[in-house]
């Protein structure tokens, strides 16, 4: 039985068996490779040009965007009789790509993958799909584990990682990450794979809890809502107090420096009254303090909200709008400031991040998330389209939108039309797809006192 780990040739090097899979981390299909070898399989590294010769080809989506790299490349596969196998965290909603795998393994690898390979010309197992049998009236569900792989995992370039817990107690309601892995573990807490220092990221419940972490090695941390009325519906419990009380620690620590602030913008019902509670919080809490040379330095990194499959919002709407620069220019409405800066105080300064996603790639995204066997053939298209790619954000809005039903892909769903209606995880997560969007019409708003601000709000989400 001859196996490989596909390589897109985007992160290949010219050796496939030693450097290919050093240029980047795919822990999740390391581990793969790892239960492989234990189990007596020899796997090898191949790319586009040799993956046909071998019986059994794994590749890893670990993102909605690794779809689109993978299908431009599939498609210039020579014929074999290999079968594929795909796994990862970015396979959820398999419909758009049926004609592009064999099989398709939900979740964890443990239990699975070693008799997938063993019986690869059928078998039947919930957290298995099958592309020559799925159906979307059967129920598949996300395969999990109790407790994390105790084998210590080769990550090439004499790199090792050993797995230390797997998902989320924080349950935000947005979360993939929290709803799609059974949380192992007394507390949640940041792992080593990304860095060594375990005070570089740390979420923003753990900083307001107690005062031994390291907030001088602090670089992010993460909101997820500009107000608390937002934070509170997307179960992120963080109220105004908590935000300003970690603005003053920030700024008044050894060494003030600049602290990026992960964000979520376009839920449901979000207005310019949420948006302003922010600033007007940097505000307050930036009047306590004396102003000093060295300031703390936010950056504010806002990633447009997607509806993630078997999450309680899965069913929620989707906002159509382009965010790029939209929040510094509310807050910076008079031109005060130049370039992203929207604030600058006695002892913080805040500045928009330019990273944020255009409307385009959060259109990709929900096809990805939402799309279905009939958009098979537009997403080939699309993939392998060079053009696309250089395009400008008009162009390739008004491409995606041309060939996709873009508003539908958008819209709020029901448990009934949704279109990953047959995935399942480890809790009935479906039971809360209604209340989840009611909590943001039923939460408190929290007014702003707007008045003395001077903001002029120049947008309506």
């Amino acid at each position: 039985m001859r196996i490989c780990a596909y390589v897109n040739d985007k992160y290949a090097k010219l050796n496939y068996k030693n450097e290919c899979f050093d240029s980047r981390i795919f822990a999740g299909l390391r581990l793969v490779i790892d239960i492989l070898q234990r189990s007596g399989y020899t796997v090898d590294y191949a790319g586009m040009a040799t993956c046909h010769l071998y019986d059994i080809v794994l590749v890893s989506i670990t993102s909605d965007c690794d779809w689109w790299e993978y299908i431009a490349e599939r498609l210039l596969w020579q014929n074999g009789g290999y079968k594929v196998i795909i796994g990862g965290a970015g396979v959820l909603n398999v419909r758009p790509f049926l004609e592009y795998a064999d099989y398709f393994v939900l979740g964890r690898a443990e239990n699975i993958i070693n008799n997938l390979v063993a019986n690869i010309d059928g078998y039947d197992h919930p957290s298995v799909i099958d592309s020559r049998t799925f159906n979307i009236g059967n129920e598949y569900y996300i395969n999990q584990v109790d407790k994390p792989y105790p084998h210590e995992i080769d990550l090439g370039k004499g790199k090792t990682y050993t797995e230390s817990q797997i998902g989320c107690n924080h349950k935000c309601a947005f979360c993939s990450y929290s709803w799609q892995r059974k949380f192992t573990g007394d507390k949640f807490k940041y792992g080593d794979l990304w860095s060594k220092n375990k005070n570089v990221e740390l979420a923003a419940f753990e900083l307001l809890e107690a005062d031994s972490y390291d907030l001088n090695s602090l670089r992010t941390t993460a909101i997820d809502g500009l107000s608390q009325r937002l934070r509170y519906a997307v179960n992120k419990r963080i109220s105004r107090e908590m935000i300003r009380e970690l603005y003053i620690k920030l700024a008044t620590i050894e060494k003030p420096h600049q602290v990026k602030l992960y964000n979520i913008v376009g839920y449901p019902t979000e207005s310019e009254d949420d948006w302003n509670e922010f600033i007007e919080d940097v505000i307050i809490a930036d009047k306590e303090l004396h102003r000093q040379p060295k300031q703390l330095g936010i950056l504010l990194h806002n990633t447009p909200f997607r509806a993630m499959p078997v999450t309680p919002l899965a069913c929620a709407p989707m906002s159509k709008i382009e965010y790029r620069g939209m929040i510094s220019k509310m807050y910076n409405s008079d031109k005060k400031y130049k370039g992203g800066i929207f604030y600058q105080g006695n002892a913080i300064w805040g500045v928009q991040s330019m990273g944020i996603e255009s409307l385009p790639t959060v259109m990709l995204s929900a096809i990805i998330w939402r799309g279905s066997e009939n958009d098979s053939d537009n997403i080939a298209k699309i993939s392998t389209n060079a053009k696309f790619k250089r395009s400008c954000t008009a162009i390739k809005q008004a491409t995606l939108e041309k060939y996709f039903d873009i508003d539908t892909l958008f819209w709020e769903y029901t448990p009934e039309t949704l279109p990953t209606r047959y995935l399942h995880t480890y809790c009935k997560v479906e039971k809360t797809y209604a209340t989840a969007l009611k909590r943001f019409k039923s939460m408190e708003v929290n007014k702003c006192q707007t008045n003395n601000l001077n903001l002029k709000p120049c947008v309506t989400v």
